[in-house]
């Protein structure tokens, strides 16, 4: 399981000022909007955290297909997201303009994962899938027409000659930004 996020900074949705006035209220936890509060890079921080929930969730929603999307119930305590008894892993990175998000399921391991962002040229989606089909096709040592994204259900799901290819897929777009996250899908871990 994997799940991915990412916010273009440049956005106008993303500017303080396009904000709703009960935005932190309905979106961040108690703890969450005091570090708001503190912080001198508040925009940036929203966004990361925004960030971290998005892809938790996004990791949430492979383990049980019925988890729904409830900002402040996702919690982001430093590098770890609590969703009611689940913890995801997460790591935020800032790529040319944007803040990418990863998040596995704790306990999570380092290897097998490989992410990225990338300036989406075109339609953002398709831009997504065509990064993460480039990267899949490397990892597995495949010809890029070897391989397809389809949806199961929400979710995309990759194929290797119309199998499943053994790795957990996320994609993610915002503003001028696309995004993928790929993992072994039988560890479901980084």
């Amino acid at each position: 399981m994997i799940g991915n996020d990412v916010v273009d900074l440049a956005d106008p949705e993303a500017r303080e000022a396009a904000l709703h006035p009960r935005f932190d209220a309905r979106v961040f936890a108690e703890g969450e909007r005091a570090l708001l509060r503190r912080s001198a890079e508040r925009p940036r921080l929203r966004w990361a955290l925004w960030a971290a929930k998005e892809a938790a969730y996004k990791c949430a929603r492979q383990l049980d297909p019925g988890a729904r999307f409830h900002p402040r119930e996702l919690v982001v305590e430093g590098d770890v997201v609590r969703h009611g008894a689940r913890r995801f892993l997460v790591r935020v990175r800032e790529a040319g303009g944007a803040l990418h998000a990863v998040a596995v399921p704790a306990p999570g391991a380092a290897g097998g994962m490989c992410a990225g962002v990338a300036r989406s040229e075109g339609e953002a989606g398709s831009a997504a899938r065509r990064l993460a089909l480039a990267a899949a096709a490397r990892r597995l040592g495949a010809a890029p027409e070897e391989l397809e994204i389809v949806r199961e259900g929400r979710r995309p799901l990759l194929l290797r000659r119309g199998r499943p290819a053994g790795l957990a897929l996320s994609l993610s777009h915002h503003g001028r930004f696309a995004a993928f996250a790929l993992a072994p899908a039988a560890e479901g871990r980084v």
